[in-house]
């Protein structure tokens, strides 16, 4: 299965495969267990500055000042993430419960054409909406990740 749900991959799989670097490999860890993973792997393969780092008092207060003003921007793109992550939930559970409805074959009778129709639209437009959400929800984590990342490099 793929896909950006973590509530569905939470709760429907058990094992995990990384794709990275051309390769296809079982992961050992969760979906927690990868997001330091991915971290570590940006950072890994960053693009190293020659600059080099001087470490006196007046560098590290800086290097804190600029941490904290990067985990206050952090902030609402944290509290966006987690409203698409609620939306998308909502729309896999509406979608849910039309897929239970289309389930049932007294929907396919012809004196509930209507009804059937007005299933199918509604379904046509979860999943339409399903995708956008996902789409911006990814958008999100990697500006989130990016955002972690640079802190961490300042720390």
């Amino acid at each position: 299965m793929v896909s950006h749900d973590r509530h569905l991959l939470k709760s429907t799989t058990d094992d995990f495969l990384l794709v990275a670097d051309g390769k296809v490999e079982a992961f050992d860890g969760d979906l927690d267990d990868y997001a330091k993973w991915l971290v570590e792997y940006r950072q890994r393969n960053a693009p190293v500055s020659n600059t080099p780092v001087n470490l006196d008092k007046t560098d590290k207060k800086a290097q804190r000042q600029a941490a904290a003003a990067l985990r206050q921007q952090l902030a609402p793109h944290k509290k966006q993430a987690d409203k698409l992550e609620r939306e998308l939930g909502e729309v896999h559970t509406q979608l849910a419960r039309i897929e239970t409805a289309l389930g049932d074959s007294g929907l396919y009778e012809a004196a509930r054409k209507d009804e059937l129709r007005d299933q199918l639209a509604q379904q046509a437009k979860l999943k339409a909406r399903e995708s956008e959400l996902e789409e911006a929800w990814m958008e999100a984590l990697e500006l989130l990740e990016s955002m972690q990342a640079q802190i961490e490099a300042l720390a």
